[in-house]
């Protein structure tokens, strides 16, 4: 039986995560190099990609397992004892993807310290056990466009220049982590629309379509990236939530100015702004009510002129009963000269 061993570059992008993961975690820099040190045996740097960095002063080595195979924690003990012998290093750990339940039990009663990046970072040398509450976001499914892919690919439509840009780059270009870029790279070419292409050492994005061609290629995968609408008693400025829905909609048609203005923000900000502006639910025949919806990816990032963009506006009311806004919505797109 022939193993199918993890591409070099989905490693590489791993450990990319891994970076970004203890940095947001602890404010440290792993510092992380590729190395294959001559004397460690070739049959074990054939098994396993390695980096060197540092870790609270002390010298790090990261081991990540090009062939995932049964028994691999035992013959990861025996390799880890070598490579610690070799280099001299007694901090290892080993990179992983993710981490089910069994593996980690086996792991941390065998004292095996390892790093998923956004899962836990187990580190028994250093009394070291950070685990993250909430489990990592799936990919979504095949007839659907991840929010993270969604937000990329709308950029892209709207004239935002992202060829060849790397992953460090996109993650922070659209506020997401560089595991996130990396998963969202892997969901383009598995939809065929882009190919990563590696200059050294990065990972960079190459589209394969781009204009009408995408647009004709995705529109049916697209999501509203409108979460939940709350309507609120409250002010609230253009700088902290841009105008979304019929409010936005009216800056870029015909269509009337509402009464209530609608704005926008990502989901994960909607406690803290909720408790910062001290909003309070709307009473029917308040003055200061506002429309908040709360958005799968931030709309400030592709905003213009504290206005939601007009790909993510058009998804977030095609599908409106009002015949007014629907017409509106068709109009939006009239304006691409794809």
């Amino acid at each position: 039986m022939v193993l199918e061993r993890i591409p070099a570059a989905q490693l590489k992008a791993l450990a990319q995560a891994a970076e970004a993961y203890v940095q947001h975690a602890f404010g440290r820099r792993l510092e992380l190099t590729p190395i294959a040190p001559t004397n460690v045996p070739h049959f074990v740097l054939d098994r396993y990609m390695l980096w060197q960095g540092v870790l609270d002063g002390r010298t790090l080595v990261l081991m990540a397992i090009r062939e995932p195979r049964q028994g691999a924690t035992t013959d990861y003990l025996k390799h880890r004892d070598l490579v610690r012998r070799q280099l001299g290093v007694d901090l290892i750990l080993l990179l992983l993807d993710h981490v089910p339940n069994a593996i980690r039990r086996q792991m941390v009663e065998r004292q095996i310290g390892f790093i998923a990046p956004g899962a836990q970072l187990y580190v028994p040398e250093a009394l070291l056990d950070l685990r993250e509450r909430a489990p990592t976001t799936a990919i979504a499914p095949a007839d659907q466009i991840s929010p993270t892919a969604q937000l990329v690919l709308l950029a892209i439509l709207q004239g935002v220049a992202l060829e060849d840009e790397h992953l460090t780059e996109l993650a922070e270009r659209f506020h997401v982590s560089i595991m996130s870029i990396s998963r969202t790279l892997d969901e383009l070419e598995a939809l065929q629309l882009a190919k990563a292409r590696h200059v050294g050492r990065q990972r960079r994005l190459h589209m394969l379509l781009g204009g009408h061609e995408l647009w004709e290629a995705i529109q049916e995968r697209l999501q509203s990236p409108v979460r939940k609408v709350r309507v609120v008693s409250g002010r609230i400025e253009d700088h902290i939530a841009p105008l979304a829905g019929e409010s936005a909609l009216s800056r870029y048609t015909m269509l009337a100015t509402p009464r209530v203005q609608t704005r926008a923000i990502l989901s994960m900000h909607w406690k803290r702004l909720k408790e910062r502006l001290a909003l309070s639910p709307a009473a029917a025949f308040d003055d200061d009510r506002v429309e908040i919806q709360t958005w799968t990816y931030d709309p400030q990032i592709l905003a213009r002129d504290a206005v939601i963009d007009p790909l993510s506006l058009y998804l977030s009311v095609r599908e409106s009963p009002d015949e007014r806004v629907a017409q509106a919505a068709e109009e939006l797109l009239e304006t691409f000269e794809w």
